[in-house]
């Protein structure tokens, strides 16, 4: 039945809306930066009051603020709690949970895991911003700095088991796993977010073995924070997976059905 479909939009970066009928979940919104060529319109996430946050960096949290309502709920861990609160969130509108919590939000039951992040490594990240792309762009590069560096992940990601009309998705908040962690297998959908250093192509099939989800949905391979954000081919992975799994890549507000 209609009312019964699953419609899931993404935005952006790991911007994500589910909605099932009246019931609406918001996962990591971002706006981007003025500068790319992602754009997300002004009232992209109205109507949407509960949030969930996969990690505390700045693409995943620095444009909540400017979302809070006075129904607005926010789950998180406690990096991104602290990072919310400086910024100017107040305690009323945010919920810290942690890996093995349960909890209804917005007409859906979600369970939190303990994720990980992919590596960030020190050489990466220098390699990063002594790029030419960084120096031909460095006019407000500072502020730009600050604001990244004032918000942390601090080793808590989390993955969602979001359930709802008798189908369940998997949310990771980046492109990695706990060693020591059961995550359920066979979710009907995974988001994967298909952005950081190394081989992607690699991680994301070794996530796909261990999970076996029925189907992925690629999230965050593209440039929405310049100059330090770079748009990620997929067409490996895609190619890799199609005759395993379906393997999306939305347009930017593009919407696909459960």
């Amino acid at each position: 039945m209609q009312e019964n479909r699953i419609k899931i939009t993404w935005y952006g970066t790991a911007s994500v809306r589910i909605t099932a009928g009246s019931a609406q979940l918001l996962i990591d919104p971002f706006f981007p930066f003025p500068e790319s060529r992602v754009k997300v319109a002004a009232n992209a996430f109205d109507h949407c009051s509960r949030i969930l946050v996969s990690h505390g960096h700045f693409d995943h949290i620095s444009s909540i603020p400017a979302l809070v309502r006075p129904d607005t709920r926010i789950f998180c861990t406690n990096a991104p709690y602290r990072s919310l609160l400086k910024m100017g969130v107040a305690k009323e509108h945010l919920r810290r949970i942690q890996p093995g919590d349960s909890f209804s939000a917005g007409g859906f039951q979600i369970t939190a895991y303990k994720g990980n992040h992919i590596r960030l490594g020190a050489g990466d990240i220098l390699k990063t911003l002594c790029s030419r792309r960084v120096l031909q762009n460095r006019k407000g590069i500072l502020k730009k700095l600050r604001t990244i560096a004032a918000c942390r992940e601090k080793h808590e990601s989390l993955c969602y088991l979001i359930e709802i009309a008798g189908k369940r998705i998997l949310i990771l908040g980046s492109l990695a796993l706990d060693a020591d962690t059961v995550y359920p297998e066979g979710a009907d959908l995974a988001f994967f977010p298909y952005q950081g250093f190394g081989s992607l192509c690699d991680a994301a099939a070794e996530i796909c073995e261990r999970i076996k989800p029925k189907a992925v949905l690629l999230t965050h391979f593209d440039d929405t924070f310049p100059p330090f954000s770079s748009e990620v081919d997929t067409s490996g992975f895609r190619s890799r997976m199609k005759e395993r799994l379906p393997v999306y890549r939305l347009k930017h507000g593009g919407t696909l059905e459960l």
